[in-house]
């Protein structure tokens, strides 16, 4: 017996052209349909408020004067704690991936995947199901178990103990290879960005991790906002 329900896709992603690609690719589809594409958090957060919409794909990284996916997320968990999200990104980090999850996302499509999958991780999704590639869920295990090791091997942030204050004990290198890797770059990307060597950039980053007492790139994702604010001043 074939499904009859039909589920409401809305888009908030700030390249207009991948709303309106969604928008052709859904009119392909029988159950999917498009509810709405928006490239600025404030029309989608005025549409949710009229319309009902089953399941929002959120581009992690919008633009510079919009929220970040993270703070997104939970904004939306908040106020529409019955909405299923599918994070699309270019950022494809595990770091990131793990955060999302945490906070409630129902799955994760990193933007070099084919249209097809995204399609795939919608219905899923629709029919209360995660989703997550089975290279992001290898990634994601490689990453915990490298999380542990760095976990068993730095001290932990004393209690109280001010980031502020860490912050100044880092060069001006070290909190370079911090910005670049919270806005989402790869240590081979950092390292290609500033002519340096991979290996240089990973040191560079553990030892930055040493000093801030974090003891994970989790850790260090969970204070972005609060640190990409020191740096700035630094």
């Amino acid at each position: 017996m074939k499904e009859s329900v039909i589920w409401r896709v809305a888009v908030l992603d700030d390249h207009p052209l991948i709303g309106k690609a969604m928008q052709y690719r859904l009119a392909q589809e029988s159950q999917l349909v498009m509810a709405g594409a928006f490239s600025q958090r404030q029309q989608l957060m005025a549409f949710l408020q009229r319309h009902q919409v089953d399941v929002l794909v959120l581009d992690y990284m919008l633009g510079e004067d919009q929220l970040d996916g993270l703070q997104m997320v939970k904004q939306l968990r908040l106020h529409y704690p019955q909405l299923r999200i599918l994070v699309s990104s270019a950022v494809e980090k595990p770091a990131i991936v793990q955060l999302l999850l945490k906070e409630g996302v129902q799955g994760f499509v990193g933007k070099s995947q084919d249209q097809e999958v995204l399609i795939s991780a919608l219905y899923q999704i629709c029919r209360g199901k995660r989703f997550l590639t089975a290279d992001m869920m290898l990634e994601l295990d490689k990453f915990k178990e490298s999380d542990r090791e760095m976990h068993n091997y730095l001290l932990p942030r004393e209690s109280g103990e001010d980031i502020s204050l860490l912050v100044r004990e880092l060069s001006p290198r070290e909190i370079e290879v911090i910005r670049c890797y919270l806005d989402g770059l790869s240590i081979t990307q950092i390292a290609g960005k500033y002519a340096r060597s991979r290996k240089t950039i990973s040191g560079q980053k553990q030892t930055a991790l040493r000093k801030l007492g974090l003891r994970s790139d989790l850790e260090l994702f969970n204070y972005k906002q609060h640190f990409s604010d020191l740096v700035i001043t630094h």
